[in-house]
């Protein structure tokens, strides 16, 4: 593989990736579910809609 199809493989993984983790966190928030995430160094449980909401909507 040439670098520049590396590196379009990278990009359209982690552009799945990111898709992936939205759809994820739709879902659960549409649930009324939490998930476990790191902040600050610490590990925490908290609401799907908040992180959702702070992340994807502008």
């Amino acid at each position: 593989m040439s670098q520049e199809e590396i590196n379009e493989l990278r990009s359209r993984i982690c552009y799945g990736l990111k898709k992936a983790e939205e759809n994820m966190l739709r879902e659960k928030a549409l649930h009324d579910d939490t998930i476990v995430t790191v902040a600050n160094g610490k590990i925490c449980e908290m609401s799907a809609k908040y992180l959702y909401r702070k992340l994807y909507e502008k």
